[in-house]
């Protein structure tokens, strides 16, 4: 547990409030708050929803607790949960690729503190070897470099291969190098929780839940979104076209209005 660590978390409050539940959004590998306040926060909060955005410890304004490499999922399913605690309602929480493991962990460890959840393009129930192989394959010495120094870091590093991993096509040259920018290094025990060392496991969580997904996710397929929605006893639904990112996509918009309509119906 990180007790005193500062978390940095960012609030938009709704123009109109419609008494429904909270959003705390929870950002993926490499990423931090920031991915949500470019297009979803604004949306949501125009749609009467409050919205809150943690970075993870050690991703953009949030201390770290110790060095990156040594984060593992249920550390920063700790963060989240912190989080949470100092809210006055039940949060739905959505998180995205790993931020869906995280998710995952706590639906399992504090359903009861829990409207509901939401996974974008989340690391699969059943973990990323499929996604792991797909990279390796792709870029063996990048992929040999991240494990002989313990870091992601590399995976990321060059704008055009951050792109394959999470943006769409046509986005432009000098967009592209803004955002892999933007990427920061991420905790390589975390990656072994998502292999396998820490996955939360198929269970009930008891709460509604929603999956999200991308067809044309590089890392994870329309399938395996499908899986892990059934394992979770909620609905999913692929948006066609759509990369890995798609709170950043053209699609956006799409996947957001997917959100909220189901929030707006849990009562």
């Amino acid at each position: 547990m990180m007790t005193g660590k500062h978390i940095e978390v960012v609030h938009v409050r709704p123009r109109a409030e419609r008494r429904l539940p909270p959003v705390l959004f929870v950002h993926g590998a490499w990423h931090g708050a920031w991915c949500w306040q470019i297009h979803f926060m604004d949306h949501f909060a125009a749609a009467g929803i409050e919205t809150f955005a943690l970075d993870l410890r050690g991703h953009g304004g949030s201390e770290a607790a110790t060095a990156m490499r040594w984060n593992r999922i249920g550390d920063y399913a700790d963060d989240v949960l912190r989080v949470v605690g100092r809210l006055d309602r039940k949060p739905v929480l959505i998180g995205h690729s790993m931020g869906g493991l995280v998710t995952q962990h706590c639906m399992k460890r504090a359903a009861g503190s829990l409207a509901a959840a939401g996974l974008l393009a989340t690391v699969p129930w059943h973990g990323v070897w499929p996604a792991t192989l797909k990279v390796a394959l792709r870029h063996p010495l990048v992929f040999a470099e991240a494990n002989l120094r313990m870091t992601l870091y590399p995976i990321v590093r060059a704008a055009d291969r951050a792109k394959q991993l999470f943006l769409e096509p046509g986005v432009p040259a000098a967009e592209t190098a803004a955002f892999a920018a933007r990427l920061c290094d991420e905790s390589y025990l975390a990656y072994l929780d998502m292999l396998g060392l820490g996955l939360a496991g198929r269970f009930d969580p008891g709460i509604p839940v929603m999956v999200v997904g991308g067809q044309d996710d590089f890392l994870f397929s329309p399938a395996s979104q499908h899986s892990t929605a059934r394992a979770f006893g909620g609905a999913c639904h692929i948006i066609a076209g759509a990369p890995h990112d798609l709170m950043l996509s053209s699609q956006w918009r799409q996947a957001a209005d997917l959100f909220i309509d189901w929030i707006g119906k849990l009562g």
